[in-house]
C-alpha cells in the first residue's frame, strides 16, 4: 500500500490586505469646499435684513438711513428728540418692509454703478429743495423711489409691508404713512410727490446715464477696487445677462393686469451709439449677436 498523502496547508500571501467596510479606496475623488467667513458688510446685512445677498448701493442706503436713526437717538435731550427718533425709525422701517425689496430688483437689473449715480443725483436736488442735509434726506429719496416706481407699475401688485396691493394703492399709502411720522416736514413731502411726478414725464431720460459711461466707471481705480472686493457688487454685464433671461418672461406675462411686479422698465439701460460719423451715411446691418448686445432702450414713459 501507498503511503496516505497528508496535505499541505496553504499560507496566505502577506501583501493581501483584507478591505475594511466604509473604507475609502485610494481611486475616489473627494471635492473640498472652502466657505468664506462672512465680511464685516455681510455680517450688518444679516443682522438689518436677515440676509448677506444685499446688492452694494441698497446695503449702503439702508446702513446710511440705520445710522442716521442712530444718531437720532443718540439726541434724545434735544427739543423734540424724541419726536425726531421715532420719525426716524418709522422711516428706516418703511425702508426695509417696502422700499428695499423693490430697490434690490432695480439694481440687480441696473448695475450698482447706475444705480448709485442715481441715488446720488435724485439725493441731491431732493435735499436741495427741500432745504436739508442729505444725510437727513435718505428717507426723502426713498419716499421718492418708491412714488416713482408705483407711477410706472399701477396696475400691478407691489408688495406693501404684509400684503399686496397696486401701485396707486401704494402711493396713498406711502404719503399717508409718511405724512403721520413726518408730521413737520408735510412740506417736503409734497415737493418729493411733486418731484416724483416730473421725473417721471420729463427728466427720466435727461438725468439717465448710459452704458459706455457705466463701463468707464466701472473700470476706474474706485469701483473696480468696490467690484473685486464685494461680492454684491452688481456690474453692468451682469444686469444685462439678467435682464436678457428676464425678457421673455415679461412678454409672456405683459397682457396680465394682475402680474407681480417686476421693475424691468426702471431706469433702462441703453447704449448711446455715438461712432464717428462717416462721410456717407449708410444704414448699418446688425448681426443677431450684436443686436443683442445692444438692447433697445425702454420708455418707462409709455403706459403699460
Amino acid at each position: 500500500m501507498q503511503p496516505q498523502q497528508i496535505p499541505q496547508p496553504q499560507m496566505m500571501p502577506q501583501n493581501i490586505q483584507i478591505p475594511i467596510a466604509n473604507q475609502p479606496q485610494p481611486n475616489q475623488l473627494y471635492q473640498v469646499i472652502q466657505y468664506e467667513s462672512p465680511n464685516t458688510c455681510e455680517k450688518c446685512s444679516k443682522c438689518l435684513t436677515g440676509t448677506t445677498n444685499l446688492p452694494f448701493t441698497v446695503f449702503i442706503i439702508l446702513m446710511t438711513s440705520f445710522l442716521f436713526c442712530i444718531l437720532r437717538f443718540a439726541l434724545l435731550h434735544t427739543f423734540f428728540g424724541e419726536y425726531f427718533f421715532i420719525a426716524s425709525l418709522a422711516d428706516l422701517i418703511f425702508a426695509l418692509f417696502v422700499w428695499s425689496r423693490m430697490a434690490i430688483k432695480i439694481e440687480r437689473n441696473t448695475s450698482s454703478v447706475k444705480y448709485g449715480y442715481l441715488f446720488f443725483v435724485n439725493l441731491l436736488i431732493l435735499s436741495v429743495f427741500t432745504l436739508g442735509l442729505p444725510i437727513s434726506r435718505i428717507w426723502i429719496f426713498i419716499l421718492f423711489e418708491t412714488i416713482l416706481i408705483a407711477l410706472n407699475n399701477k396696475e400691478k401688485k407691489i408688495k406693501f409691508f404684509c400684503c399686496r396691493i397696486s401701485g396707486y394703492h401704494v402711493i396713498i399709502f406711502s404719503l399717508i404713512y409718511h405724512v403721520i411720522f413726518n408730521f413737520f416736514n408735510v412740506i417736503g413731502i409734497v415737493i418729493t410727490f411733486v418731484y416724483a411726478i416730473i421725473y417721471n414725464k420729463w427728466l427720466s431720460q435727461k438725468l439717465n446715464i448710459s452704458n459706455e459711461k457705466v463701463e468707464r466707471l466701472e473700470n476706474s481705480c474706485l469701483f473696480s477696487s468696490l467690484k473685486n472686493k464685494f461680492q454684491t457688487f452688481i456690474t453692468l454685464q451682469e444686469a444685462l445677462n439678467k435682464d436678457k433671461k428676464q425678457q421673455p418672461l415679461v412678454n409672456d406675462i405683459n397682457n396680465s393686469v394682475n402680474m407681480s411686479f417686476m421693475p424691468s422698465n426702471m431706469y433702462p439701460n441703453y447704449f448711446s451709439g455715438v461712432i464717428p460719423a462717416p462721410q456717407s451715411v449708410q444704414l448699418q446691418q446688425f448681426s443677431p449677436a450684436q443686436a443683442a448686445m445692444n438692447p433697445p432702450v425702454v420708455d418707462i414713459n409709455k403706459p403699460n
